[in-house]
């Protein structure tokens, strides 16, 4: 069984295996669904080995933040990307309080799950690791539509940033995408033509 991972009183709950997000039953749309219905992810991003990459390393990262990543069971070929992301804690002096919690917007009802939000010495910030390149508009689009609701769920003046892991272990290379409000409005136009295909 997936674990579902309940975390509002008001009936929100995340799936895990199936990677459902729902409020009071109700499924909602989430933020990478709703980018690739704009056809906004590339083909090579989707293949399973590179969506099976980037999951474990968000999973050993995760683990990371909350100090209870077990070195021993890392995988040689996915080694390279943590100890990037561990540059990436150590010289930025980054310090998370959220991680990889599932949440959803209040208003415009969509699901997502931010990688962290902590705070460093560029500030507070919301980062996103990626295994590769990351691609400017979808990266944008997507730390946009994380953005939003946690800064009026918590506060703040934190930065998005989408965190370039070195496949070798070499510093990451920093992009901070999504902070602009048009950003965000750009992505409520993406939601609103995945809910036109998804009602035809």
């Amino acid at each position: 069984m997936g674990e579902i991972c309940a975390v509002n009183t008001d009936g929100f709950t995340y799936n895990d295996d199936l990677h459902e997000y729902r409020l009071r039953g109700q499924l909602l749309l989430h933020t990478t669904g709703i980018i690739d219905a704009c056809g906004l992810i590339s083909d090579f991003c989707k293949k399973e080995e590179y969506r099976l990459r980037g999951h474990i390393v968000h999973r050993a990262m995760a683990l990371f933040g909350m100090g209870k990543l077990d070195w021993s069971t890392v995988d040689v070929r996915i080694m390279g990307y943590i100890l990037s992301g561990v540059r990436f804690y150590e010289e930025v002096k980054f310090k998370p309080v959220i991680i990889e919690t599932p949440d959803y917007h209040p208003d415009f009802l969509y699901g997502f799950t931010a990688d962290a939000v902590g705070s460093s010495n560029l500030g507070d910030l919301l980062p996103d690791f990626k295994t590769g390149v990351a691609a400017k508009l979808s990266t944008t689009l997507q730390l946009a539509s994380y953005k939003e609701p946690m800064k009026r769920k918590y506060g703040g003046k934190f930065r998005t940033v989408a965190v370039e892991l070195d496949s070798e272990g070499g510093a990451p290379n920093l992009k901070f995408y999504g902070n602009d409000r048009a950003d965000f409005n750009n992505f409520i136009s993406c939601l609103n033509v995945a809910r036109l295909k998804e009602a035809m």
